[in-house]
Order: C-alpha cells, then sequence, then structure tokens
C-alpha cells in the first residue's frame, strides 16, 4: 500500500517504514522466522511474511503477531501477493495457496507440478506462475 515499504533479509529480520511524514517511521519486527524471510506484502491492515522456514506469519502493522502458519507449506514460501481481500502464497514444494487476510483463513490449496514456482505474478483476477523446471507458464482465473 502506498506510503508503507517493507523490508527483509537475514534470519527473521523485517521492518516496515511508514515514509508518510518527513521522518519516516520505523517499526523492527520480533523475529518469528527460524530462518531467512524471503518474501514480505503489506495491506493497509497486515504484513505478511513467508521464509526458509516454511512459515507463513500475519503481523499488524505495529509488529505484533497475529497468526503464525507452520502446516501449509512445505519448503521455502517465496511470493507473496496481498491486497485487502485476497492473498496467495507460492512456495518450493509446489503448492499455491490462496488465503483470506481478513479472517486469516485458507480458502484453497492447489498442487501443481513442478516442485519449485520461479516467478509469480497476480491480480484481483488472475494468477500466472512459471518455473524453469518444466519449462512452462501456468494461468488461473481467480473468482473470490
Amino acid at each position: 500500500s502506498s506510503g508503507i515499504n517493507a523490508e527483509y533479509g537475514g534470519v527473521g529480520c523485517i521492518k516496515l517504514n511508514y515514509d508518510n511524514s518527513m521522518v519516516p517511521e520505523v517499526h523492527e519486527f520480533e523475529q518469528k522466522h527460524s530462518a531467512s524471510v524471503y518474501c514480505v506484502a503489506t495491506n493497509n491492515s497486515v504484513l505478511v511474511s513467508g521464509g526458509a522456514d516454511s512459515k507463513v506469519v500475519f503481523w499488524n502493522l505495529h509488529g505484533s503477531v497475529l497468526f503464525i502458519d507452520h502446516m501449509s507449506h512445505v519448503g521455502v514460501v517465496r511470493h507473496i501477493f496481498l491486497n485487502e481481500w485476497l492473498m496467495i502464497t507460492a512456495g518450493d514444494a509446489h503448492v499455491l495457496i490462496i488465503w483470506d487476510p481478513i479472517n486469516l483463513a485458507i480458502k484453497h490449496v492447489f498442487h501443481h507440478n513442478p516442485l519449485k514456482i520461479k516467478f509469480m505474478l497476480a491480480n484481483e483476477k488472475s494468477l500466472v506462475y512459471g518455473s524453469p523446471d518444466a519449462n512452462y507458464i501456468m494461468f488461473l482465473s481467480i473468482s473470490v
């Protein structure tokens, strides 16, 4: 969302910068990942992180943990798409998950080959992802 920048790197390190004032407000989030953070996304109410520990962690924008999912992904969580009413996570173990970010709940789980999803592009209506492992690109139409 506009005015919020998330940074990540290192083991479990996440910083959230609010740049809507002359002096940015910075929140450092408590470490909840046990391995490197690979992706973060924000909307107007939550920040979500995914990492090498297979966790998807939901935070409020002040750094408090709302929910930790450590069961749905196996392997690195590499990609997150997030808006106000839809979230998609993807990782190494051929799993794409569509979430309800308001209720912090899983709506759909898609199991696809190949093992690693190299890229993911999403918007409110569609999802495109692909992998060098199988030399293909997939398209999903999303209706929530």
